[in-house]
């Protein structure tokens, strides 16, 4: 074949099929993802953002690593729609940075965090384990975050604390995820309040008593005790990192 044809073949072919690094994109826009039809989907996702890890954590230690989970999906926001945006934010704790296998037999519950102007909301959370859930109910905020996506604007819950790069002295010797510049985590990402977004509350609507104590109350039951131990003596879960970041700037 001649070298010339060969060449404008290979320039038509990645024209038509560009290759796009990182998280791999389909043609579907909405996919209900409640189905069992669909898990097969899901599962394949999970496994592209994992086999990124080595991208998102160079060394391997993805302690209290939420925060660069989401700065690296966030960095392929041109290219997702916000079911596939959503969908990456189900995949990992923001606490303590463990990667959630969509398999599981349970991956998330209900748990209410203050907003950062006062008020209450709930939604889904997805965790490692249940002691996740009891640190950002007390020690993280809430806030309305929007973004522009393939799609369109997306405004979403992001949980968030403030940065802990403000105080990197203070870090903990098991946290070595955090990229600090003037007092700035670099691979991670701000909302316009300056904190540091950590994760995404899924499905969430404002607190109502009277409507959501039943799927609140026992998880706050089970967090009883966590809630009321001081953060030095917080035994347990990959949460007692994250709090030590969570605080550090208190």
């Amino acid at each position: 074949m001649d070298i010339k044809l060969l060449l404008f073949l290979i320039v038509v072919f990645f024209s038509c099929y560009p290759v796009t690094e990182g998280l791999f994109i389909e043609e579907w826009v909405t996919v209900d993802m409640s189905s069992e039809i669909n898990s097969d989907i899901i599962q394949e996702h999970y496994e592209e953002l994992m086999n990124n890890f080595m991208t998102i954590f160079p060394d391997r230690n993805r302690n209290a690593g939420g925060p660069q989970f989401y700065k690296y999906i966030h960095s392929h926001k041109d290219t997702l729609t916000k079911d596939k945006f959503m969908l990456y934010h189900q995949f990992y704790c923001g606490v303590s940075g463990s990667p959630i296998d969509p398999s599981r037999e349970k991956v998330y519950d209900y748990i209410t965090i203050d907003h950062i102007d006062g008020l209450t909301y709930i939604g889904k959370y997805y965790r490692c384990c249940w002691p996740c859930l009891c640190d950002i109910h007390k020690y993280a905020k809430v806030e309305h975050h929007t973004i522009t996506l393939q799609d369109g604007l997306h405004e979403h819950m992001v949980i968030t604390i403030d940065d802990p790069c403000s105080n990197e002295d203070k870090f903990p010797d098991s946290v070595s995820s955090f990229n600090c510049s003037n007092g700035i985590t670099e691979n991670g990402i701000r909302t316009e309040s300056g904190r540091l977004i950590i994760a995404v509350l899924h499905e969430h609507e404002l607190y109502e008593p009277t409507k959501h104590n039943s799927l609140i109350d026992p998880v706050l039951k089970q967090c009883e005790k966590r809630l009321n131990t001081g953060p030095d003596d917080l035994r347990g879960g990959m949460g007692d990192i994250f709090v030590k970041l969570a605080i550090i700037n208190s």
